[in-house]
């Protein structure tokens, strides 16, 4: 199968003065059935195994079973690339879960190494509740038109999906227009150049986002809010943009059940 789209989450800011070379080593890959991990002879596979039992048991079985059909353990070293999710076809109803073992460590003694681990494996868990079929529904639309629902390179968000809910609520004002301008003018091929924009687009808009990762796209921005509403508290008087968006997911029962699942099996990791 063709993978068609990897979202990749980093530790650290968004921007290097020099962004590193790709330096990504594979260190095996495996089916996933039903929830279920496929053995097979790849070396790293007794971690394969561990990560993704920790993967499946922290989430909402119903959802991964559904949709996570292949585990990749993928490094490039520590504290860069720690995760990603793929879209395995053009109808968004098979994905691929890309983890770095180096970062993603829960024998780690490093109580911030374990923080870290939590904290990338929920993020991913967003991109799958926002990106899904259910969500996004394939399309040759590329260009983001005015008062029309979201457009992702999945596909054009469906109105009433938690992310184009979410980019009419807090990416209007210009701010998605100015973010499209720097995807199609800086994006395309010159790395150094987008990652300074788009850390230029956190700075003018610091308020607004709740890390400077979050600037990187609408899809960062929401996963990056999932991970603060299901890790943090409610926000009882929010003040900043930022903090209305991790108020934002409890207007959804399903996922206030989700968060309450998901705060009742990380405390064994933590």
């Amino acid at each position: 199968m063709k993978i068609k789209f990897l979202i990749l989450f980093f530790l650290g800011a968004i921007v290097h003065p020099d962004p590193p070379a790709n330096t990504d080593v594979t260190l095996g890959s495996w089916e996933i059935k039903n929830g279920i991990f496929i053995e097979n002879n790849d070396e790293e596979t007794n971690i394969a195994r561990y990560n993704w039992n920790i993967f499946y048991n922290m989430f909402p079985k119903r959802i991964t079973q559904r949709y996570i059909k292949k585990l990749v353990l993928m490094t490039d070293g520590e504290d860069e690339k720690t995760g990603a999710l793929g879209a395995l076809n053009d109808k968004n109803n098979e994905w691929q879960l890309v983890l770095d073992p180096i970062d993603v460590d829960f024998t780690s003694k490093d109580e911030t190494r374990i923080h870290q681990s939590i904290y990338t494996l929920v993020h991913e868990f967003g991109h799958l509740l926002t990106l899904n079929h259910t969500q996004i529904k394939p399309t040759k639309k590329r260009e983001q038109e005015k008062g029309e629902p979201y457009v992702t390179i999945e596909g054009v968000a469906v109105k009433n999906s938690y992310i184009n809910k979410f980019v009419e609520e807090f990416w209007g004002g210009g701010l998605l227009k100015e973010w499209d301008y720097i995807q199609r003018n800086f994006c395309v091929t010159e790395q150094k150049s987008c990652l300074e924009k788009l850390y230029g687009l956190y700075k003018d808009n610091y308020t607004d986002f709740l890390t400077d990762y979050a600037a990187e796209s609408p899809e960062e921005d929401i996963a990056e809010s999932w991970t603060a509403f299901v890790l943090g508290d409610k926000i009882e008087n929010p003040e900043t943009i930022a903090e209305k968006k991790i108020n934002f997911f409890y207007q959804f029962e399903e996922l206030v059940y989700y968060r309450k699942v998901i705060r009742k099996n990380i405390r064994k990791y933590q």
